[in-house]
């Protein structure tokens, strides 16, 4: 017995009736009723939830936004700058099955952490950095045995690091930096756990408390995992354990700022992966550390403001071929400065101020291309030797407050204190004019429309380079950046604001959305994981970093989260409620008189089965009017060619020429005209391509012929090698297409003449130059130079020679349509991709990326890696 419209609405009647709020339906998506009401209960104690909380009592039936349910249980909960405020109440404890709990970024939550969290036993993944949480760090902690990545940075968390830290046995990230967190590091007893017993972890990120007393020896053990121990910025005392020596997987080690005495261990030496030792401003004594060349990775060495034996400069200062950075000022080194050092060949930076060094040898003539600063102000340099005519050096040698400034008329010039370095990088942005953005919008880097980025700062730790100017450097973090949350060319923006007093690297991080004024919360959800996360990972040059988003919440259009009063909501559920009834009646109608009208057609057209053939009008019969491609006479083809003009012609092959032809209405065509004799057109082109096809059959022939015809210059290169298409090669010959179109020149074989001339073109240090003798005239004179630049990137993409490191072609008609769209020209609204409104829709697995520590000899990739085939290991690790 089928339901009727009748029925279905004394159905939704009787659930008015019987109360709505307390009348469920058992469906399998729905979160039990004890994870139900904590998240119930949460959204009454924080302000600005998302406005998805208010649709349902449902979490899990009615996605709220940052929920993620299994088998009816909240597994997931994740609200990264979201805006929240309120405090973190002992309900939470209550969602036993929860694996992730992300709250980071949120300021407006304050207050103690609920010891009950200790409840969540299954939790794996437990962030709340960058908030504003007080009091000290529940002991309940650990209680989470499964838990692996632990950051609790960037609050106001007082009191001692808790010692049943220790007890989590699999955690392999632990961040407890820039707090105000005081006593010792604790090491386990023979009644209490401690860190030494924290065997994989591979990153301690205590920096920037109050801890104090010694580093305990039996922190460190041969068989711990850590490649980051940062403790800088403390109120440590004593010496540096010999224990840390044991550690042989560290790669970086700050040690600065703190209040440590004694000698620097001997066995330090025998680190030799480590990348970054930083020892400075501290109270050493002793000889000077013994580095040697087998430490092969050494970058960043900084042992300033010690007390260490007065020596010549140590042997190692010449020999560590890795090294870019070697600082120790304020020291106490004297005699000659060893010409050999400013012979290694990454040298970037020598900054050797406050020491007591006597002469120095040709340095001006030694110094690398590379070398960007030679610091030597206030030795007791009385000699050196400088060759006249030798090339400009003044602004990488300071030799201010030296005694040879008032001896040799040479070394003036280097002792002017004009050391200029060069303005900080910005990513350049669009010439908007005197067009300004209301308050908290801005002009993205290659558009002027207004909108509402995504704002926070990188603060890096160990960047191997302090060369704000790096443009090699920041260029290739925007990229990495923009690859890993999947957004479009000219969505991200970096300034650099230079090194902080505790030597940091600050960068303020903007993010643009593509379309739009805002980003949606999935979006903003998205960004904030992965940054806390770490699962986007900075590229080696910058090193490690932590991530702070902008303290003033992401200005969503319909912020105000759940304000409104119980009695509204009632109101609206009622008045929403009878509005449903009314609908589905009106429907009901509506749908009863379009059944009984297509009857009453079905049965007129079996009397009259030509009823819709024929002329414009419905009851007339005859032939069949079709409605399909336009039909052009050999006239308007030439008229649109300018008579079939050289100037007009943008390719050829063994069918004939290619013309670019622009018809009465501006639309601009390809017109591809037979040459005399070209017997290929009646064989084949029935297959429109980019110079790759496979025969269409004949009528008469039973079966497809899979021979490949191709132009040569367009066919994918990797098709020559192995004889197989992929969804790649049609990629490559639209690249090489795009090319000619704005170069005006076919390709030659392989298309490896027009690639290299356009990739020489592109060269950033060529400015215009290069480009302006490439492109076609009638681009060259027309104000789009950063559109254009934008879409020869897109084509070089393209037409890389390996298949892995092209875009798929829906991200080729992606950026494509946003190009267009920059440029405010409407694109088709019924493209079969539609892509330039969804590309926030891809799937990010949650799990971290790096498992091990990347090997000396691999190289990192900035290719493209649209095709999805990266696939992530199923146990993932913070590197």
């Amino acid at each position: 017995m089928r339901t009727t419209w009748v029925q279905l609405v004394l159905v939704l009647v009787l659930v008015l009736v019987l109360g709505g709020e307390n009348f469920y339906v058992g469906v399998s998506g729905s979160a039990g009723s004890q994870d139900a009401a904590v998240l119930r209960s949460l959204k009454d104690q924080w302000q600005h939830t998302p406005p998805s909380w208010d649709t349902s009592d449902d979490p899990c039936d009615s996605k709220w936004e940052g929920i993620i349910c299994n088998d009816s249980r909240v597994t997931e909960l994740k609200l990264s700058s979201m805006g929240l405020s309120g405090q973190l109440s002992g309900d939470i404890g209550s969602l036993t099955e929860l694996r992730i709990l992300d709250l980071s970024y949120n300021r407006g939550l304050t207050g103690p952490v609920s010891p009950l969290i200790g409840n969540l036993q299954n939790l794996t993944t437990l962030i709340l950095g960058g908030c504003h949480f007080t009091g000290n760090i529940p002991n309940e902690i650990g209680n989470l045995k499964k838990l692996s990545y632990l950051a609790l940075n960037s609050n106001y968390f007082t009191g001692n690091m808790p010692p049943s830290l220790g007890l989590l046995s699999n955690v392999t990230w632990l961040d407890v930096a820039d707090n105000q967190l005081s006593g010792p590091l604790p090491v386990s007893t023979s009644t209490t756990p401690g860190l030494d017993m924290l065997l994989n972890a591979r990153h301690f990120h205590f920096n920037k408390n109050k801890l104090s007393g010694n580093i305990p020896a039996k922190l460190f053990s041969s068989e711990m995992k850590l490649i980051h121990l940062i403790l800088d910025g403390n109120e440590l005392t004593g010496s540096i354990p010999t224990t840390l020596g044991l550690v042989k997987t560290l790669l970086v080690l700050r040690l600065d700022r703190n209040h440590l005495s004694g000698e620097v261990p001997s066995n330090l030496n025998s680190l030799t992966d480590i990348f970054e030792l930083n020892l400075a401003n501290n109270q050493l004594t002793g000889p000077i550390p013994n580095l040697t060349s087998d430490m092969t990775s050494l970058n960043h060495v900084d042992l300033s403001n010690n007390s260490f034996d007065k020596s010549e400069a140590p042997i190692w200062f010449s020999t560590i071929k890795s090294l870019t950075i070697l600082v120790m000022e304020f020291g106490t080194l004297h005699g000659q400065v060893p010409q050999e050092l400013f012979r290694l060949p990454d040298l970037r930076e020598v900054r050797l101020k406050n020491n007591s060094f006597d002469s120095a040898p040709n340095i001006v003539d030694s110094i690398n291309e590379q070398l960007q600063l030679v610091d030597l102000e206030n030795n007791n340099i009385t000699k050196i030797e400088i060759t006249v005519g030798s090339r400009d050096t003044s602004s990488t040698l300071k030799l201010s407050d030296n005694p040879v400034c008032n001896r040799n008329q040479l070394a003036i010039e280097y002792c002017q204190n004009q050391h200029h370095l060069s303005s900080p990088y910005s990513t350049s942005e669009a010439d908007c004019g005197t067009t300004t953005c209301p308050s908290g919008q801005m002009h993205g880097p290659q558009s002027c429309d207004c909108t509402y980025p995504y704002k926070g700062t990188l603060n890096f730790n160990a960047p191997c380079f302090r060369d704000l100017s790096n443009s090699s450097a920041f260029q290739s973090l925007e990229h990495r950046i923009r690859e890993v949350f999947g957004l479009t060319p000219g969505s991200v923006s970096l300034q650099v604001l230079g090194f902080t007093k505790d030597d940091y690297l600050q960068v303020q991080l903007e993010l643009f959305p593509s379309t739009g004024k805002y980003f949606n919360r999935s979006e903003i959800l998205k960004f904030g994981y992965h940054l806390s996360y770490q699962t986007y990972q900075a590229p080696l040059a910058c090193g490690a970093y932590y991530f702070i988003a902008d303290p003033e919440p992401y200005p969503f259009p319909d912020r105000g989260g759940s304000s409104i009063s119980t009695v509204e909501i009632v109101g609206i559920a009622v008045g929403c409620a009878l509005l449903v009834v009314v609908v589905v009646v009106v429907v009901g109608v509506v749908a009863y008189a379009v059944r009984q009208k297509k009857r009453a057609e079905r049965a007129i057209k079996q009397n009259k089965p030509f009823a819709s053939w024929g002329s414009s009008t419905k009851d007339s019969g005859g032939a069949p009017q079709l409605k399909g491609a336009r039909c052009f006479s050999y006239d308007e083809l030439k008229s649109s060619t300018n008579n079939f003009s050289e100037s007009n012609e943008i390719g050829s092959g063994g069918y004939g020429k290619v013309y670019k032809g622009v018809l009465p209405g501006q639309q601009i065509v390809a017109i591809k005209r037979a040459q005399q004799g070209s017997m290929q057109g009646g064989l084949d082109a029935k297959v429109a391509d980019f110079g790759l096809s496979k025969l269409v059959a004949e009528s008469s022939k039973r079966y497809v012929s899979t021979q490949v015809k191709g132009t040569p210059g367009y066919i994918d290169p990797e098709y020559y090698l192995t004889q197989q298409l992929s969804e790649k090669s049609d990629v490559y010959s639209f690249g090489v297409v795009m090319l000619e179109l704005v170069t005006a020149k076919p390709p030659l074989e392989k298309g490896k003449y027009i690639v290299r001339e356009v990739k020489i073109a592109m060269n950033p240090n060529d400015e215009h130059y290069g480009l302006s003798e490439l492109m076609d005239p009638i681009i060259r004179y027309e104000n789009n130079i950063i559109s254009f630049r934008r879409f020869v990137n897109l084509a070089l993409q393209c037409v890389e020679e390996q298949a892995k490191d092209r875009p798929m072609m829906s991200d080729v008609v992606k950026e494509i349509e946003t190009m267009l769209q920059t440029e405010e020209v409407k694109t088709d609204t019924n493209s079969a991709s539609s892509s330039a409104t969804d590309y926030g829709t891809n799937n990010y697995a949650p799990h971290h990326p790096c498992i091990d520590i990347v090997p000396k000899e691999e190289k990192i990739s900035d290719s493209f890696d649209y095709s999805g085939g990266y696939t992530l290991p199923t146990k993932v690790e913070p590197k």
